[in-house]
């Protein structure tokens, strides 16, 4: 995971302790790529281990592990798929045709040339061939993938596409909308909407910033910041403002 040049959010503990618990290796990525398309350089980072690994778990840096005791490879891409990726949310308005936000994919010769695709495939040519019933056209790599993966006979049926809850949930599902414990908690929408959401469930669930339980933080020596909590205070109270507003 990661994001160039830093992030907002203490994902960067949330991953590796959630890695380290299953028995996986971590990497944390952010520095530049020659793409400018900032959407991009999460393709560059996976191409710069890819040769490494069996399997590739990328996560954006706005989604965090939530349940800790269930392991993200159960959706692992099987037999021919190189693939594993979740449906957007139906309850949102805005809605995409899957997330490129995490996703799953295995190190294997088509999955090279799919990822070699989403880096040399024009956007204009992807903007023309979209349509209204795809969802929300975000200018990035979601895009491209989804266009390569529904239309490009290399990899058409190639892809394992699952309900958005099993790992691409929302911060409506802890409270409102389709209720669910959560295996991983992606936070969406804009900056500000993100960051508020994040506060929240810091705030509401008593959590450190990395939204990690004690139980599992207990053996490491994390940093905690002094102002932590008043920070999280005043976010929290500007959110419920604007919940009522």
């Amino acid at each position: 995971s990661g994001r160039y040049p830093n992030t907002t959010f203490d994902s960067v503990t949330n991953h590796k302790v959630y890695a380290d618990k299953f028995g996986y290796h971590y990497i944390h990525c952010n520095w530049p790529t020659n793409e400018k398309n900032r959407y991009m350089n999460k393709i560059c980072f996976i191409q710069a281990y890819f040769d490494l690994f069996d399997y590739i778990i990328w996560l954006d840096d706005d989604a965090f592990f939530w349940d800790f005791e269930k392991d993200i490879m159960d959706f692992a891409p099987k037999n021919e798929h190189f693939l594993s990726i979740c449906k957007s949310p139906n309850f949102k308005n805005l809605k995409t045709y899957f997330s490129s936000g995490q996703f799953i994919i295995k190190t294997n010769d088509r999955a090279k040339e799919f990822l070699d695709s989403v880096l040399t495939l024009e956007m204009e040519i992807v903007k023309k061939w979209w349509n209204h019933d795809l969802g929300y056209f975000t200018n990035g790599d979601q895009d491209l993938m989804t266009y390569l993966a529904l239309s490009d006979n290399r990899f058409s049926n190639k892809l394992s596409l699952y309900n958005y809850k099993y790992f691409n949930s929302r911060v409506e599902n802890l409270i409102s909308e389709d209720v669910h414990i959560p295996l991983i908690l992606h936070f969406t929408g804009t900056v500000d909407v993100k960051i508020r959401n994040y506060a929240w469930v810091q705030q509401e669930y008593r959590l450190h910033s990395s939204l990690i339980s004690d139980k599992y933080l207990a053996n490491y020596n994390i940093f905690r910041k002094k102002n932590e909590k008043s920070i999280s205070k005043k976010i929290i109270a500007k959110f419920r403002l604007w919940l009522r507003l």
